[in-house]
Formats: structure tokens, sequence, C-alpha cells
């Protein structure tokens, strides 16, 4: 039988039923991908994945499992999946797997760190964007108005620029961030079979750079959150040097490849329509829904897995413990019952914030306020310093298979505003 809210109805067990199965070719572009998905969710909210257990394609399903507290995150077994079962990570799995925590663990840290994270204080961090951004516009423009250029070598320093400067990172050492963010997240992907002892290595470098920095951070705390990260305690705890460590490897893996490819996304999806940029120009007030509707329309971060630790039932399907479910954010936020017309890009959509990019539950992205401010500041100065912006060339993407999907170069032609052209 094909699996619908219509036909279950006596209590299954997921591995005895008949499912939709996922149809995805090898290579599939972002275009295939949606279309996939969009067969599947007229058929089912549950599918049987080719390779890695079952997925989740609608958006109140989605919504029901990521707030679900009998699944847990499953970067563990979604790495055996891809690169067996071997030792290779085990002197380092602990300390940089922070990410996985469930439980006690995982509500004390985001109850320590939470006010980092703010929305109160990641607006301080606004006037650095700001001014990283405009600093990057002012350089490309010194020898003409009218420019072309590639954006994502032009912008690249731009979230690992934020990122060091919260963490209170040296200048010197903002490019060596960079180079771990295009590596650490491979050990959750098939990417990682063939590049184990490179991740290791990599690894180890950032494990000896960080313990470095803490212990100069221990010496000569200042105004960063690596000084707060140590001072900061609780009733209870403190955090231990394996847990800094864990969350300025979150901060790399979820901070810095993530907004430099939804920035490229974005531009890419806002050029498209020539009227849209135009749009923005004149009312600045639609720059936030803009960056909203972006998260929504085309993200980088496609899918979650999460594993099942204690068995449940949910719409007449039992789950047991051990299975994978992952939960595609992307077919969820093209679910057409939440979002008419979605495979439009409209920056006025009134519910584009409802999208799903950075989780949801207790899981949800701890940087999600600062990544929406990244990409906000950066879209205020773009509409405020250029007059227009198209495509100059043929863009290319980056394999669809990849953690953090996006532009591999995004050819651009601009033209500076009139009254930032220097006479």
């Amino acid at each position: 039988m094909v699996c619908s809210r219509a036909s279950i109805i006596m209590s299954t067990k997921i591995e005895n039923m008949d499912l939709v199965v996922s149809q995805l070719p090898s290579g599939a572009t972002y275009s295939e991908f949606l279309t996939e998905n969009a067969r599947q969710r007229e058929q089912t909210w549950l599918i049987k994945n080719k390779r890695l257990g079952y997925g989740i394609v609608k958006y109140e399903d989605a919504k029901a499992f990521l707030r679900n507290p009998k699944l847990q995150q499953a970067g563990h077994s979604t790495t055996k999946v891809y690169a067996g079962t071997g030792t290779i990570f085990d002197d380092i799995e602990d300390v940089i797997d922070l990410s996985h925590l469930e439980g006690k663990d995982h509500h004390r840290i985001r109850r320590i760190v939470a006010s980092s994270f703010s929305s109160k204080s990641i607006d301080k961090l606004r006037p650095f964007m700001r001014d990283h951004v405009q600093d990057i516009v002012d350089k490309l423009h010194l020898s003409s108005d009218s420019i072309s250029f590639e954006f994502q070598e032009a912008f690249e320093s731009y979230p690992a620029a934020i990122i060091c400067h919260h963490l209170g990172v040296p200048v010197k050492d903002w490019k060596l961030f960079n180079h771990w963010s295009s590596i650490l997240p491979l050990r959750w992907t098939g990417f990682i079979v063939g590049r184990e002892q490179e991740y290791v290595d990599t690894a180890m470098e950032f494990i000896n750079y960080c313990q470095n920095l803490i212990d100069e951070k221990r010496t000569n705390p200042s105004d960063d959150l690596v000084s707060m990260f140590i001072q900061t305690a609780d009733e209870e705890d403190t955090l231990s040097n394996n847990e800094i460590m864990g969350l300025i490897v979150g901060l790399i893996t979820g901070g810095i490849d993530t907004v430099r490819n939804q920035l490229a996304t974005m531009m890419s999806v806002i050029i498209e329509s020539p009227e849209t940029f135009q749009t923005l120009k004149k009312d600045n007030s639609l720059i936030e829904n803009a960056v909203e509707e972006s998260f929504r329309y085309k993200k980088i971060f496609r899918t979650v897995a999460r594993q099942v630790a204690e068995e449940f039932e949910y719409k007449g399907v039992i789950f047991s413990p051990g299975q994978i479910i992952t939960i595609s954010l992307a077919s969820s936020d093209h679910d057409e019952s939440i979002f008419a017309n979605p495979d439009e890009f409209i920056i006025d959509r009134e519910n584009a914030s409802k999208h799903l990019s950075f989780s949801n539950g207790i899981h949800t992205c701890l940087g999600s306020i600062l990544a929406r401010a990244e990409l906000q500041e950066a879209l205020r100065v773009f509409v405020k310093n250029w007059s227009s912006i198209k495509l100059n060339g043929e863009e290319q993407w980056k394999d669809f298979r990849i953690p953090f999907w996006g532009p591999e170069t995004l050819p651009l032609n601009v033209v500076r505003e009139s009254s930032f052209i220097h006479h």
C-alpha cells in the first residue's frame, strides 16, 4: 500500500509498510530535488530513502518530528553509514561533537550561552557587519564604478570575520577559520569517505589552536565570546575546555560556510528578476522579509537526520529505536498547504519567517539570530551602494550532495550609486 494520511489506520511498524521510495537521481539539481519532493508530498508525508532510513516531507509532520523528544541527533549514526565503523575518529570525537549532545547537558550548555546569541547581543555586532561589507564594496570599486567580479570570492571573508570577531580570534588567524569551516562539516556526510585522514589532521590542528586560544583568554580575558565562555558559570557547573571547543566548532561548522553559501544563494535568487533588487532599494523595510524568504525559497542545508531513541507512534506508524529519520527542511518549506505558490520567491510573503531552515524545537540553531543579521546587514549595504546588479556570465553550483550547498561561482556586474562615486 502507499503510505498516506488516509491509508494509515491501524498501527503498523514502519519496516512492514510499502512506502513511497525516493527517486532522487544521483547528481540531482536543486530543481530536480524540488520536483521529486513535490511528487512525494502529493502521495504521502512519509517516504523510504534509498540509503538512509525514512524521510519526512511535509511541513506539519516535520515540525512534529523536530520537536519529538524521542528523537535524537543522528550524527554518529550517519557517519557510520557513510564511513563504516573504523576508529580513526575516536581520539577527537568527544572533543568536537558537542552539537549532538542531548538531555541535561544539552539544556545546561544552551542555558549558559543563550544570552550571547540573543537579539540584544547580536545587535551589538551589526555595526561591525556593515563596516566589514562596506569595506569590501569600497575596495571593489577602487578602480571603477561599474565592475565585474566573482561574488563568492569577494565576500568569502565576511562570515568568518564576524565569527572570529565575536570569538576574539586575532585578525591574522581569520583565514584559518575559513579553511576549517570547509573541512570539519565533512564528518557527518558521505564526503568523508576517502578524506578521513585529512579530516582528522584538520580537526587536531583546530583542537590545538583552540586550546591555545582558551589558555590565552584565561590569562588575558577581553570582551569576546571565548572569554565569556571561560568566565560564565551557573549554579551547577562551568564549561569545560572540551565544551568550549565544541561550541567554537559549532560556530565554525554552523556559522561560516553556511552563511557564505546562503548569502550567495540569496543574491543569486534576487538577481533572477531585476525588479526585486529595485523594489528593495525603494523600500528598505522589505529587507528583513526578503532574507527570510531567501531561507525558505532556496536553502543551502536541506535535510536533518534524527535517530529514534525510544519507540513511539505517530499517525498509526510505529517507529523503533535505532531507526534513522531524515526530515526534509526544503520539502517542508515548499509545502503548498503552508506556503502559497511555494516555487515563487515573494519578498513580501506574509509567512516567510515560518520556514524551518534553522530546524525547530530544542535543537533550533543557536546562531539563527546571528545568521539572519549577517544577511540583513549585507543586503542593506548592497542596496545602498549599488544602483543595479546583474549576472555577468554563468553561475556554477557546488555538488548538490555537499553538506552546505550553494554557488561555486557567482559572476556579477554591479554599478555604484552616483552618491558613492568619488570624483
